[in-house]
This record gives structure tokens, C-alpha cells and sequence, in this order.
């Protein structure tokens, strides 16, 4: 109700009824003519299928450089696979529409199969999320091992140094002969 009220007041400087009726009838076409264009199943099949593939390539990189993770790795394949085998229906589905009869039943069946591609989006999603949290976790793992090697490496040229007397230590001054001023 709003949004109708504000549509309104933005046309309200527009002189007389028809033209801003007129003009409010062709943005109503044209986000309709929008909505139909980029929001239709077989397009949005289509976004699903390279959303597949995109994470398929995600999941390769993944088991090639997480080994730690493989088993889980190999289950997160496992329910990528179940939703890829979604999209072969749904487009089934959509082919299924020959006839007049068909047509009917497929406006009556099109909230069903939106539905089913939203799940299959948020599947995809959840997925995603999974095998870029392994993919970090890996990477932070490296990052702590490296870390871990160069406190090694610096701790054992430390002692090394200190061992051949290159660094001297430190001895803590005395305070006492020091000048008022400068306590």
C-alpha cells in the first residue's frame, strides 16, 4: 500500500489523471515484461546449472588441497550430486508441456516447481558454504604450520647466536647511580 502511495506522489507533478495513469500502466509492463524475462523456470534452471558447475570446480580444488578432509569432502560430493540429478527433473518437468491440457497443468504446477528450484538453490548455498569453510579451515592450518616453522626456525637461530656470543645480553641498569633528573 505504500509503495502505491509513493509511486503516486512521484507522479503527482505530472498534469492530469490519464497521463499519470498512462505512465504508471507502462512501468507496470515493463516490470512485468522484466519479471517474465529473467525470472522464468528454464532461466532460472539455467542459473542453477552454472551454479553447479561453479561449485563442482570449487569441490576439485578442495579435494586436491585438503587432505585432511577428504571423507567429508566426498559426502558434501554425494549431496551435490542428489541436487544435480534435481535439475535434470525439473527440466523434464518444464519439456512436459505439449499440449493445451499440459499447459494448464503446468500453471498449476509452477509454484511447485519454483519451489523445488529455490530448494535446490539453498542447497547449492548451504554447500558452497561447507566446502569454502573446509577450503579456510585448510588454509589456516598451513598458515599455522608455517607460522609454527618460522618460530622454530628463528628459536633455533636464536640460540645459535646466543650460544656463540654474538649477542650480548642485556643487564638491567642500575638505578641507584643514576642522576635525580633522570629517575
Amino acid at each position: 500500500m505504500f509503495e502505491v502511495a509513493l509511486i503516486l506522489w512521484l507522479l503527482s507533478p505530472v498534469l492530469g489523471n490519464t497521463l499519470r495513469y498512462i505512465i504508471l500502466g507502462l512501468l507496470l509492463t515493463l516490470l512485468i515484461a522484466y519479471l517474465v524475462r529473467y525470472y522464468t523456470p528454464s532461466r532460472m534452471v539455467l542459473q542453477l546449472e552454472n551454479t553447479i558447475k561453479t561449485l563442482r570446480n570449487t569441490l576439485k580444488h578442495a579435494k586436491a588441497n585438503c587432505p585432511m578432509d577428504l571423507t567429508k569432502l566426498a559426502e558434501i560430493g554425494c549431496q551435490l550430486t542428489q541436487v544435480e540429478l534435481s535439475v535434470p527433473r525439473i527440466r523434464g518437468h518444464l519439456l512436459d508441456i505439449g499440449s493445451l491440457a499440459m499447459r494448464k497443468k503446468y500453471f498449476q504446477d509452477l509454484r511447485g516447481i519454483f519451489k523445488t528450484i529455490m530448494e535446490c538453490n539453498k542447497e547449492v548455498k548451504d554447500i558452497q558454504t561447507s566446502v569454502l569453510r573446509i577450503i579456510e579451515a585448510e588454509h589456516e592450518r598451513q598458515l599455522c604450520m608455517r607460522v609454527e616453522e618460522e618460530r622454530n626456525i628463528f628459536n633455533a637461530l636464536m640460540g645459535h647466536v646466543e650460544d656463540i656470543g654474538l649477542v650480548r645480553r642485556r643487564r638491567p641498569r642500575n638505578v641507584d647511580a643514576l642522576p635525580e633528573h633522570m629517575v
